[in-house]
């Protein structure tokens, strides 16, 4: 049991420097300007470590899709990978694809309908 819990130890401590690593190398060295305001929120990794799901969320520019997003990240995934496995002493390079980050939206959708039940149950109550 004790290796079991030191493995995904291990999974954990690389999947946080993978996200740092990758947040870093897409402030400091992508130059497109679609991902100048993403935000890394998680990275998980296999247990083999050879493949990375990056999670993302994106401050939108006026007209700018989370597509467009995505797409300049698909774009760029490649070079970060790159940049990241110089950065990582690892065997292998964790294979990098990008997936946008609903939570925070869906947790937004969730407190304004509690909210809208929290006010109606205030109407009705008084």
């Amino acid at each position: 049991m004790t290796v079991m819990s030191g493995t995904f130890q291990r999974t954990d401590r690389v999947a946080d420097v993978v996200r740092r690593d990758i947040a870093d190398v897409l402030l400091r060295e992508v130059r497109d300007p679609r991902v100048h305001f993403v935000t890394i929120t998680d990275v998980r990794l296999s247990k083999d470590l050879r493949n990375a799901r990056v999670f993302f969320t994106a401050l939108l520019q006026e007209g700018q899709q989370i597509e467009d997003v995505l797409e300049a990240l698909r774009h760029a995934a490649g070079f970060v990978q790159r940049k990241v496995g110089a950065r990582l002493q690892l065997r292998c390079t964790p294979h990098i694809t990008f997936a946008y980050d609903s939570s925070l939206e869906n947790g937004a959708r969730m407190d304004k309908i509690l909210r809208g039940i929290e006010d109606e149950l205030k109407s009705d109550s008084e």
